[in-house]
């Protein structure tokens, strides 16, 4: 089964840290769909960087449309960390705005308006999925699994994220202290 499916590896979210490094430092392409992921970007902050700075990376990233006030509220209600929702996906807008500034990448950043399902972080052939849980409550780490990108899975979300470009808005890194304001109001 997985080699149909392409799981290579399971584990909690937290347990792929290492790995997380080795995929960033190892890529040329790096798309990432997640609500905020601060925790995320502070541990990485170092390899991420070192990755828009290499001559011929790709950087998409996919976040929370904060204008969409319907979506905001859900995720405010499902998380533990909920109130902090907005303030932390403006946290991710700028830090996104500053690499662009800083590196050029990313040139664009997608903002979708639908609750997602799990946030996934996209390299050259594999991918990590971190699934989300249905309740408020933490119950530790949440699990994740890395898959390879031509397997069932990897072409589900590779087929997921062609698709959510046509939903999404594109939004210029320079753009965002616009988004910020009105979402904010």
């Amino acid at each position: 089964m997985s080699s149909l499916s392409g799981i290579v590896h399971v584990a909690p979210f937290g347990g792929f840290f290492q790995r997380f490094e080795e995929l960033i430092a190892a890529s040329t392409q790096m798309t990432l769909h997640f609500i905020h992921s601060r925790r995320w970007r502070e541990n990485h902050d170092a390899a991420i960087k070192a990755f828009a700075g290499r001559n011929g990376t790709t950087l998409e990233a996919f976040l929370p449309d904060l204008e969409n006030h319907e979506l905001m509220f859900s995720l405010g209600k499902h998380f533990d960390d909920g109130p902090q929702i907005p303030a932390l996906v403006v946290d991710a807008y700028r830090y996104f705005a500053r690499l662009a500034r800083d590196y050029g990448e990313p040139a664009r950043i997608w903002l979708f308006e639908r609750y997602p399902t799990y946030s996934f972080y996209r390299f050259d052939d594999r991918a990590v999925i971190a699934m989300y849980s249905n309740t408020t409550a933490k119950r530790g780490d949440l699990p994740a699994f890395e898959i390879t990108t031509d397997s069932f899975f990897g072409k589900f979300v590779a087929a997921d994220t062609e698709e959510l470009k046509k939903e999404c808005r594109s939004s210029a890194p320079g753009d965002l202290e616009g988004v910020i304001s009105r979402g904010m109001s």
